[in-house]
């Protein structure tokens, strides 16, 4: 197949699964239609994986996050390869940190150029309005959903406030409306409110792209280039590796001109040590069940801040999710029990010397009766019942409760 051979050819195996393509797999109504066999990818998906991060406040983890999401759209855009449909139920948080891309029914490359395209347009909450399948497709059509999960990162990397008001589970930040003049809704007011430069400058940039009749002529990389300005120290960073700043949800920082923020503050920290993304390393079990919108006049953030670390996101069953540590469960204390009376000493063989005795008989009867049509058999099965048989005979039994070895004293005693 022609996908998989690019994807292997061009490195991109560990973000994309292994896909097998199977001719004539499927018939309806005497017509039969190929199948498209993917590789099982075990993980939960980008917006639950945010939503634990969230829980957790790990703001640190949140920039780390967004940084592996821009290497891993300019990996795929420097091989000309597009998906047609980054959203964050096709983006899986392996068990080793990994983002691995599933769902390719949209799907770009340069063998399938001249080809017509798919009728698959993309999640409407992750695409431009008004844009044919026709119009979109080709090796750029990812840059304006890649932007989309990049800004809403970016922004919960500064305040993971956003999450409570803005997030429905069918997004992580924004909705289809979002993308329409005069940009009013709560999510381009929830980020004017950040008072964050990277994240005004990312917001920009969107707004750009859904001007009516906008066509991709950039890959996300080249978009989020710093300009001259930028790139002199006179205007605003748009670099992800310079991680959250240290804004108070509902409560805007003062702007920070256009320097960068200092990486001695307490998030600069956090994102130091999140260099690698918190461990998938349990078997995953079930979705994250959403964050609980808050109460009647009780504000977002104060409902997400007023939650305790350890409330994590657990399956329906209240069982951790695989990326939780499972602590041990304590078990009560038991009852001490009264030593037992020493026991006489008995003429009867143990239960298991009469076993012994039987898989002695056994193996020698197997080995009479098997001997002549089946040596081999006769061998094996007469050997295994005698070696068996001795074995248990030939056991030490256990001393009995209370009973003193000879000599009158127990191990240990002087």
């Amino acid at each position: 197949m022609a996908f998989d051979r690019f994807a292997s050819s061009h490195g991109l195996n560990k973000h994309v699964g292994r896909v097998t393509w199977h001719d004539d797999a499927v018939r309806v109504k005497n017509d039969t239609w190929p199948v498209v066999q993917m590789e099982w990818i075990e993980g939960p998906r980008l917006n639950d994986y945010v939503s634990y991060l969230v829980d957790n406040r790990n703001t640190g983890a949140l920039a780390t996050l967004a940084g592996r999401w821009r290497e891993l759209v300019a990996e795929l855009q420097r091989a000309k390869f597009a998906h047609g449909d980054l959203q964050h139920g096709n983006v899986i948080i392996d068990r080793h940190g990994n983002l691995q891309l599933v769902d390719f029914d949209g799907l770009w490359i340069p063998p399938l150029q001249g080809q017509p395209p798919p009728t698959e347009t993309g999640h409407a909450n992750y695409q431009p309005h008004d844009r044919s399948a026709q119009a979109r497709w080709g090796p750029l059509m990812d840059t304006f959903s890649a932007l989309v999960i990049y800004l809403a990162l970016i922004a919960l990397a500064n305040d993971p406030g956003l999450w409570l008001p803005l997030n429905n589970g069918d997004n992580i930040l924004f909705e289809r409306k979002d993308f329409c003049g005069p940009f009013d809704t709560e999510v381009w007011k929830h980020l004017s409110g950040i008072g964050n430069a990277e994240v005004a400058g990312l917001a920009d940039k969107l707004k750009a792209f859904c001007a009516p009749g906008w066509v991709a002529t950039k890959s996300l990389a080249e978009t989020l280039k710093p300009t001259w300005w930028e790139q002199a120290g006179t205007g605003p960073t748009s670099s992800a590796k310079a991680g959250p700043t240290s804004a108070k949800p509902g409560r805007p920082e003062a702007s920070t001109g256009w320097r960068a923020r200092s990486p001695s503050s307490p998030t600069g920290q956090q994102a130091a040590a999140s260099a690698s993304l918190p461990p998938p390393t349990w078997p995953y079990q079930a979705k994250v069940v959403p964050p609980t919108k808050p109460r009647a006049g009780t504000s977002a953030w104060a409902t997400w801040a007023g939650r305790p670390p350890s409330a994590m996101p657990t399956s329906k069953a209240g069982i951790p999710m695989w990326w939780q540590p499972q602590a041990p469960t304590p078990s009560a204390p038991s009852a001490p029990s009264a030593p037992s009376a020493p026991s006489a000493p008995s003429a009867r063989p143990s239960h298991k010397q009469a076993i012994g005795v039987f898989c002695i008989v056994l193996g020698l009867i197997l080995f009479a009766a098997l001997l002549t049509n089946l040596p081999a058999a006769a061998i094996v099965l007469g050997l295994a019942g005698v070696g068996t048989g001795i074995g248990l005979i030939s056991t030490k039994p256990r001393r009995p409760p209370g009973k003193l070895p000879p000599g009158g004293k127990s191990p240990g005693s002087t």
